[in-house]
Order: C-alpha cells, then sequence, then structure tokens
C-alpha cells in the first residue's frame, strides 16, 4: 500500500481551504440577501455544515446595518393592514412622529 507523498497532503488541504473559504464567502452573501432568498439557501443547508461555520458572527455583521444613531431612517414603502393602500415613509417627514414595530405583538 503506498503512502500519499508530503504534496499530495498539501494539494488536498488548499483545496479544501479554497472550498471552506468560497462556502463562508457564499453564506456570508446569502446573510445579506432578503429573507426569501437567505431562507431558500437555509432550507437546503446540510444540518453538518452549521457545525463549521461562525453563523453567529456572519449574522452579527450582515444584520447590523450602517445606519447610526441620530440617522434619518432609508424610505420604504408598506402595504396597510387590509392590502388595499400603500404607506410611504417619506410621507410622514416632518407631519407626524412615526413608531416602527418589528416582530411580534401576538
Amino acid at each position: 500500500m503506498r503512502v500519499p507523498s508530503k504534496r499530495a497532503w498539501v494539494v488536498v488541504a488548499v483545496v479544501l481551504l479554497f472550498s471552506y473559504a468560497v462556502f463562508l464567502i457564499f453564506i456570508n452573501w446569502a446573510m445579506r440577501q432578503p429573507p426569501e432568498t437567505f431562507g431558500r439557501v437555509m432550507a437546503k443547508m446540510p444540518k453538518p455544515a452549521y457545525f463549521v461555520i461562525p453563523f453567529e458572527t456572519f449574522w452579527t455583521r450582515a444584520r447590523a446595518g450602517a445606519l447610526r444613531a441620530g440617522d434619518a431612517a432609508p424610505d420604504f414603502q408598506l402595504s396597510t393592514l387590509d392590502h388595499k393602500n400603500e404607506v410611504q415613509l417619506s410621507a410622514f417627514r416632518g407631519k407626524q412622529p412615526v413608531v416602527l414595530v418589528f416582530g411580534s405583538y401576538t
């Protein structure tokens, strides 16, 4: 039985490290996408991957955003609860206070 040479081990290690780096870049990209895209990627993620990817670090950086205290909120448009109209945040600027609630209130 022939023992693999040192060069063969180095090549295997380099290929594995390169593959891991590409995989991490892909996951980092996915975390910065809209929730639907991120959900589709994570739905296909094999369970062992959760043990080899620094998800918490990536998630914290991806969701940190660039806004700081005192910055103006980015403009966006949402449907009303009855889905009959749309409301744009900039329409309220300078007129009345706006409170944004994220998450479940049930």
